[in-house]
């Protein structure tokens, strides 16, 4: 299956090719995301003796072991430098064919054991200047000494915490986090399987007296393919296998293919270019760093989906025909379903009201244009605008786990939730709103000498509340939705009826609720749309 990536990669850069995209920011895109994989993706396991003690080495950190897959670094650097454009191409395209054949000559190689050197300071430097990166590029546009300044301090500040001791001991892992893999020679790995033959007897004994399988002695390292013995282990050996395929080997055969297929397009035809090349190419390539490993950190894969369609199925028919009623058992999941769901509709609606009667006031004084005239009211803007920052941070999940354990279960906990969550959501809206209000009504009362409250009251209120009202509309529907999920950690609703059919493996119960919240969905959004269309 390996080949696949590869040609995926080929795929990709000839739809561009036929499409008349520009092939030289795919290689400047597969040289940057070259580069990111060799320093950051895993190319192999390494095991050790437990399954927590396996480690997953970079290129970079087998460069002791293999030299030469510092050619990946280089042909990852040769794609980015500016030649001129079939130049390119062909550097491209050589490049390519260089990456391809080194990981498929790495993946072809036999186990081998190396040593585990941590490399002190390197995740902390790496971290440090991510932060100051990301500090300059976001406040570039305050100025160029205020972004010196702000990268100077935040980088540093995050590098002098993590490499100090109190850095270590809340985040552990850091400290030794890069390790390279020094081989071990081939004399001493005769030595370490003579000695692991040679306590073979010890260890075989102890295993009788449990009742473990006798281990037999060993001949090669092919032989210790599930793992080390524990000595070997805790001595910072591992048996790295480049067999076995990491999401940075797959990575860099994509990569290859791309790079091989768009430098080839590009030496054919040069006009495949554009101006800013370059920087679309490490957007996509920053792109691409960050996906590939989110999608092995969520354990994304179609085989499992296809291994658990069997159990999908059995799900289906469990729940199939639904249970509407039972009267001989004194069970009518159809009339608690209605009245779940009436109460999650309940808790949308007071939630989204009490946040409105404290979004509408706090609006006025996040809105930058009503906020100009004294020290005070600046200072009020900068703290209402604050808080909608800190309350829209805090997601409604978790406030509802909060308040469900300062009042206990039910309702409440929920409706106290939405609100305060809500509140920041709809006066971020209404403050918006506020601040694009048209300025010739404000003008001609201020001329006459109308008061503060006669202005917002018959210049601003009449341009907004239309707008008010579709936003609590829109809120309304979110919350429904939200009051749904709610219901899972205990604040009452359909969702807590839905968790306790799931959990007593009534799902000829649990349908009914589910097909209730596709209906009243449905019908909340419909009738919220055609309200809005009205008002706006």
């Amino acid at each position: 299956m390996s080949w696949l990536f590869p040609a995926l990669g080929v795929l990709v850069a000839v739809l561009t090719s036929v499409s008349r995209g520009s092939a030289r920011r795919y290689l400047y895109a597969a040289g940057a995301g070259l580069l990111v994989a060799f320093f950051a993706f895993p190319f192999a396991s390494a095991l050790g003796y437990l399954s927590r003690e396996a480690v997953h080495p970079t290129p970079a950190g087998l460069l002791p072991s293999a030299p030469w897959l510092v050619l990946l670094a280089l042909a990852a650097l040769a794609a980015l430098v500016p030649w001129p454009l079939r130049v390119h191409g062909w550097v491209g395209g050589a490049g390519g064919l260089v990456v391809l054949a080194l990981v498929l000559a790495w993946t072809t190689r036999p186990v081998f054991l190396a040593r585990v050197v941590p490399l002190p300071g390197v995740m902390e430097t790496a971290l440090g200047l991510t932060v100051a990166l990301l500090a300059f590029v976001l406040l570039r546009a305050r100025g160029l000494p205020v972004a010196l300044v702000a990268t100077v301090l935040l980088g540093g500040a995050t590098f002098g915490l993590l490499a100090s001791p109190a850095g270590h001991t809340y985040f552990p892992r850091i400290e030794g986090y890069y390790k390279t893999f020094v081989p071990v020679s081939a004399e001493e790995t005769r030595a370490l399987i003579a000695r692991y033959n040679a306590g073979l007897d010890k260890a075989n004994a102890l295993r009788a007296e449990i009742g473990l399988k006798k281990l037999e002695p060993i001949r090669s390292l092919v032989d210790l393919e599930g793992g080390l013995p524990k000595d070997l282990a805790r001595e910072g050996v591992r048996l790295v296998r480049p067999a076995s395929l990491r999401y940075g080997t797959l990575a860099a055969l994509f990569l290859a293919g791309l790079m091989l297929a768009s430098g080839f397009f590009l030496a054919r035809n040069p006009g495949l270019a554009e101006e800013n090349d370059l920087a679309g190419g490490l957007v996509a390539a920053g792109v691409f760093s960050v996906l590939v490993p989110s999608f092995y950190a969520t354990e994304f894969s179609l085989a499992k989906l296809v291994e658990g369609w069997p159990f999908f199925v059995n799900f289906l028919d469990r729940a199939w025909p639904p249970n509407l009623a039972d009267p001989a058992h004194n069970v009518f999941p159809l009339q608690e379903v209605a009245s779940q769901m009436a109460l999650t509709v309940e808790i949308a609606l007071v939630g989204t009201f009490l946040a409105m009667l404290f979004a509408v006031p706090t609006s006025f004084l996040a809105a930058r244009n009503l906020t100009r005239g004294s020290g005070l009211t600046r200072a009020l803007f900068t703290l209402m605008r604050a808080f909608y920052n800190v309350d829209r941070g805090v997601d409604t999940l978790i406030l509802a786990l909060v308040f469900v354990a300062a009042v206990g279960l039910g309702p409440f906990a929920g409706v106290l939730a939405m609100a305060i969550h809500s509140i920041a959501d709809l006066g971020k809206l209404y403050s918006e709103a506020i601040e694009n209000v048209e300025k010739g009504p404000i003008e001609a009362l201020e001329a006459v000498g109308a008061s503060g409250t006669g202005v917002v009251r018959w210049a601003i209120l009449p341009q907004v509340l239309p707008l008010f009202v579709a936003y609590t509309l829109y809120r309304f529907e979110i919350n429904f939705r939200v009051s749904i999920v709610l219901g899972f950690v205990g604040a009452g609703g359909i969702g807590f009826f839905i968790q306790n059919a799931m959990a007593s493996g009534m799902y000829d119960q649990m349908i009914i609720g589910i097909l209730a919240i596709v209906l009243v969905v449905n019908l909340i959004d419909f009738g919220s749309s055609w309200l809005r269309s009205k008002l706006v």
